[in-house]
């Protein structure tokens, strides 16, 4: 049978079933909002989101009057009467705000005047989600007993539904991660493969957490490295140096860190643990969009993605590492090979002159002198292909772009950031290692004569068939118009020209300067 419920028994009911129909967090607390203040028959209506401090870092307004509150670019600071729910805890029901002495203070601008107020806490599993406030009934009266004990019964509701809200989006937040990275890795199979691998990682993370960069970083000799970027590429001078002391915190104890940077906003720092790759990493999430129910799952996930990249970087070590052993292994095999044959070569020549003991002496002689010169050639070609296998190679281009900037780092007065693109390692011969080398020292010499800049990015990059060393400065460039040479660039043009290649300078008085030297990689 029907049950004959009171209005706003039946009110209520209806406010919970409208606000239980929405699954997405953000709705759920407009529809919070909204009901109440039908329920109530208030103007004005917002919940204030708080964070683990009681700090407010967002308001949801009743939608009715949104526009009102888009131009208060102030969050309440929890004092004066706004104070008054968070502090006891309970719903607080103010006839005349005017009159109440905690009504200290003024209303920020373009704050709509409050006359009656009403105000809840919503809480979630006994803590403090956020706090619910009404202002201005209708018709000029006070909120009365039957509003208070409507919009706490609701508010009871609310937290229940709230819960349900932020599990769920955590949920489908964690679905979302694992579509956008469980294709991450699959294919290995060379060093492009790696690099897009890693891309697409910081990319998805980026995407995910609606982060303004997303950077892999390692330390390598005191140096931060930044290998993978997502986002605002020009940024990443500035946030390098901003974090630097957070990131090397993070490296050198190994613990995740999160660095609120404003209401709703925070920045993510999370090692990467890697076994066989040189050097520690990071994660830098930077200005990364938390709500409220992501606030303590992002750094978490966020780990798990580094996680993703460490297995990364080590799987494709351990290939190298396999292939140098392989190579290893075989130059033993050749060296061992060469040693064997001289060996029996040898021996040969032993038992033919030993044959020649009765030979006229003038046939001995050609002979002897026959054979001494077969093994003069023969050992002197063994010696150069056995000595050619056992020099080890010269020092990889990253390790001497590392120490050379290292070395800089006193001449400008601050540590340059060095960003690597593709396979630069593998791409040039000697000899072209010896100019990119050259050319770095000379740009940075210039910057340090020239610049008085703040901040310095070296990038080498690799393709198939060209490779860049792009230097950008901070510094108080200069006029092309009006300087046509000098500040050091022509030795740079004429060297990239020799090799077959070109340099491009950009610049302009107060912006600094960019420099991208290109050569060819089969230079």
């Amino acid at each position: 049978m029907d049950l004959d419920l009171p209005p706003e028994a039946r009110a209520l009911l209806d406010a919970v079933v409208a606000i239980g129909s929405d699954r997405d967090l953000r709705g759920v607390l407009t529809r919070i909002v909204v009901a109440s203040c039908e329920l109530t028959d208030a103007k004005y209506g917002v919940l204030g989101i708080v964070d683990d401090d009681g700090a407010f870092t967002e308001l949801v307004p009743n939608p009715a009057v949104a526009a009102e509150f888009a131009h208060i670019h102030e969050m309440p600071t929890g004092d004066s009467l706004l104070g008054l729910v968070p502090r006891e805890r309970r719903a607080i029901r103010i006839d005349d705000v005017t009159k109440h002495p905690a009504a200290t203070g003024k209303y920020p601008d373009r704050h709509p005047p409050i006359t009656s107020f009403l105000g809840a806490p919503v809480l979630v599993d006994e803590q403090a989600f956020g706090h619910l406030y009404l202002g201005n009934k209708r018709g000029g009266v006070p909120f009365t007993a039957r509003d208070q004990a409507l919009v706490e019964a609701l508010a009871r509701a609310a937290g229940v539904m709230i819960d349900n809200a932020r599990a769920y989006e955590q949920v489908e937040w964690r679905r979302r991660w694992l579509v956008g990275t469980r294709e991450v890795g699959r294919d290995l199979s060379g060093r492009s493969r790696v690099q897009d691998a890693l891309d697409e990682l910081v990319t998805s993370l980026r995407e995910l957490c609606d982060a303004r960069v997303v950077a892999y970083v390692r330390r390598v000799d005191g140096l931060i490295e930044v290998l993978q970027v997502a986002g605002d590429d020009a940024a990443i001078p500035d946030v390098i140096d901003r974090l630097k002391s957070e990131i090397n915190a993070v490296l050198d104890t190994r613990t995740p860190t999160r660095i609120p940077e404003s209401p709703g906003n925070a920045t993510l720092i999370v090692p990467v643990h890697t076994r066989l790759s040189g050097g520690d990493g990071a994660i830098v999430v930077e200005k990364a969009h938390e709500t409220p129910s992501l606030r303590g799952v992002m750094l978490d996930l966020v780990g798990v993605t580094a996680l993703q990249l460490g297995l990364i970087l080590d799987r494709d070590q351990a290939l190298r590492d396999r292939a140098q052993l392989l190579v290893a292994k075989d130059r033993d095999r050749i060296a061992r090979d060469l040693h064997d044959l001289v060996i029996q070569r040898l021996f040969a020549t032993g038992m033919q002159l030993q044959g020649a003991r009765e030979l006229d002496p003038s046939e001995l002689r050609g002979r002897v002198d026959g054979a001494i010169t077969d093994l003069d050639v023969a050992i002197k070609e063994l010696r150069a292909a056995i000595f050619e296998l056992a020099a080890g190679p010269r020092r990889p281009l990253l390790e001497e772009t590392r120490a050379l900037l290292g070395e800089y780092a006193v001449v400008l007065g601050f540590q340059p950031v060095l960003r690597i693109t593709g396979q630069v390692d593998r791409a040039l011969a000697p000899d072209s290692i010896t100019h990119v080398l050259t050319a770095l020292r000379e740009a940075l010499s210039n910057i340090a004569r020239h610049a008085d800049a703040s901040s310095v990015v070296v990038e080498l990059s690799a393709s198939s068939a060209w490779f860049r060393l792009r230097i950008a400065d901070d510094g108080v460039g200069f006029d092309k118009a009006i300087v046509t040479s000098g500040h050091g660039s022509d030795n740079l043009a004429t060297r990239a020209a020799e090799l077959g290649g070109h340099l491009e300078v950009t610049t302009a008085p107060g912006a600094g300067t960019t420099l991208e030297w290109v050569i060819p990689v089969v230079g």
